[in-house]
């Protein structure tokens, strides 16, 4: 049973996520007193190392999340941060830069939850040689799944190839569509309103643009197992989203297919 450390800064507010991570079989270790000393670096690694999972409530302001990163840094679990209705621009930044794996919404529904520790337990576990074999069996697939009639590819690059293929099947039926609008938009910012429209069919309530926010943090995630050099995705503040640069190219060039 994988076990989940919550630090946070009041238990009563951890009750709801505690909840749903017992439904998924995992044993929770919520703390104050934990969050306060790894704060004043009084807790030693080798007590934090017994967590596959660390998430970081959203009780915590940002100024202490970077503060924990001295603490949390070397060692080998996910780190995960919980935010109440939108990802803020310092959250985004610790995202990118890898100080945190992931971003949750306290909004996010069981299966929302279940389906990101799954991703994020996929990459703990998998090794160099694996992973390797699984992307070469899982291209096929890929192909197969997605109804390529045909794929160039290089000798050269098979494996990037199939990594782009192996994260294009575990995309989930909105996250596929989230890429293919920002594909479809190319070089343009789409605002989070066109987004929601699209999806839903309907305009931007609070539970879309929560949901909205946690499947942008679910597709970067998947996204990082593959070569891409930044984030799949772009956050322009006050704007709206659009996909990277790098993405679309590999994307019009052929070399991957999204429905």
């Amino acid at each position: 049973m994988d076990r989940v450390l919550i630090l946070t800064k009041n238990i009563l507010i951890e009750q709801e996520l505690q909840h749903k991570l017992q439904l998924l079989n995992y044993e929770v270790y919520c703390s104050v007193r934990l969050f306060d000393e790894l704060i004043h670096q009084e807790t030693t690694s080798i007590f934090l190392n017994v967590f596959q999972y660390v998430i970081i409530s959203e009780s915590i302001c940002e100024s202490e999340v970077a503060r924990l990163s001295s603490a949390l840094n070397d060692s080998s679990f996910k780190i995960i941060r919980k935010v109440e209705k939108k990802v803020t621009e310092v959250d985004q930044h610790f995202l990118e830069t890898g100080l945190l794996n992931a971003i949750i919404s306290t909004k996010d529904s069981l299966d929302e939850l279940r389906e990101c520790l799954s991703v994020l337990n996929s990459l703990t576990e998998k090794n160099v040689e694996r992973l390797s074999e699984k992307k070469l069996s899982q291209f096929s697939r890929s192909a197969s799944l997605l109804k390529a009639p045909s794929l160039q590819i290089s000798e050269n690059n098979i494996d990037d190839t199939a990594a782009y293929h192996d994260v294009m099947l575990h995309l989930s039926h909105t996250e596929s569509r989230l890429v293919s609008i920002l594909v479809k938009a190319g070089n343009k910012i789409v605002s989070r309103e066109a987004i929601c429209q699209e999806l839903w069919k309907e305009g931007p309530t609070k539970s879309h643009l929560a949901s909205l926010s946690s499947t942008i943090t679910r597709v970067k995630i998947k996204f990082k197992k593959t070569p891409l050099k930044g984030t799949a995705i772009h956050t322009i503040w006050g704007k709206g989203y659009r996909v990277d640069q790098e993405l679309l190219r590999i994307v019009e060039s052929g070399d991957i297919l999204i429905n």
